[in-house]
């Protein structure tokens, strides 16, 4: 069998059309099983993530999807569970793609099981000792510090190390992603979707393929000196995933995108790949099971 994954096309980016024109005209023209699209498709236009999803309709295999946190962005007012758990998923149907984010598939004696994944800050660089309470706020102190509308997260500056003002990062999920729980909540609650999906096709396939947005492994977070890159990776996912899934044996590759760097490597007995799609070099991987 097989499937070809690709991630993070960000076709409402003016610099990534062409390229994600470029990559879905070339991947429909592959021999293949199945294709994973994994995330990060668009923004808050769905509109566009439909018209993203269309650019595969000659793709001769079946179609899967699996959201990024990118496309559960919404307007005010708007809720980006009912987006990722509904929205989306009319969307995907209306393309010819299953939606692995609230449903398993099975293909063959392949099981593909697929989520968004999430964070819950346990990824955060502890060397920079920014307080937990910015990451939660999604910024760091040096944007909180001239940015108006943060000054409560500095209203105590004494845990605050005065490096860390220099750090201008801020996570746009903070102002675009609209939640009705905290992020580690609605971590759990993505983790334990993946855990029932990962047991509800475990009796009928082997292997498991499993296609994630964020990363479920500390080691798919790349490592950088730069700390604004580093106060950034405490949002790229969490190791609850990743224990989900070792604690599956059938469990035998994860596909993964978001953080925009190829990565190949074994983690357990689950071969690990991060596409490594960037916003303007799109890319995509052959899997052959």
């Amino acid at each position: 069998m097989r499937i070809v994954a690709t991630a993070d096309l960000h076709y409402d980016i003016t610099r990534s059309r062409e390229p994600t024109r470029l990559i879905a005209e070339e991947i429909c023209g592959l021999e293949a099983d199945a294709l994973l699209v994994l995330g990060d498709v668009a923004g808050r236009d769905s509109g566009i993530v439909l018209e993203a999803l269309r650019l595969f309709d000659r793709f001769r295999g079946r179609k899967f999807f699996v959201a990024g946190n990118h496309d559960i962005w919404t307007g005010p007012g708007g809720d980006s569970l009912d987006k990722l758990e509904r929205e989306l998923p009319a969307i995907c149907r209306q393309a010819g793609f299953h939606p692995l984010d609230v449903e398993p598939a099975v293909l063959g004696h392949v099981g593909l099981v697929g989520s968004i994944g999430w964070y819950d800050f346990s990824y955060r660089p502890r060397q920079l000792g920014i307080p937990l309470r910015f990451y939660e706020a999604k910024i760091a102190p040096g944007a909180a510090d001239r940015l108006p509308g943060f000054q409560h997260l500095l209203a105590d500056r004494s845990d605050v190390p005065e490096a860390a003002f220099s750090i201008g990062t801020r996570w746009m999920d903070g102002e675009h992603t609209r939640l009705k729980m905290s992020d580690v909540e609605f971590c759990q609650r993505l983790v334990d979707r993946l855990s029932r999906h990962l047991t509800e096709v475990a009796g009928q396939c082997d292997p498991i393929v499993v296609g994630m947005h964020h990363v479920p492994f500390a080691e798919l977070v790349p490592a950088t000196d730069t700390p604004s890159w580093a106060f950034a990776g405490a949002f790229l996912g969490s190791d609850r995933f990743g224990r989900a899934l070792l604690g599956q044996p059938e469990v035998r590759m994860l596909v993964c995108g978001h953080s925009h760097r190829l990565d190949r490597l074994r983690c357990g007995h689950i071969q690990c790949i991060n596409v490594g799609c960037t916003y303007l070099a799109k890319r995509y991987e052959v899997l052959d099971l």
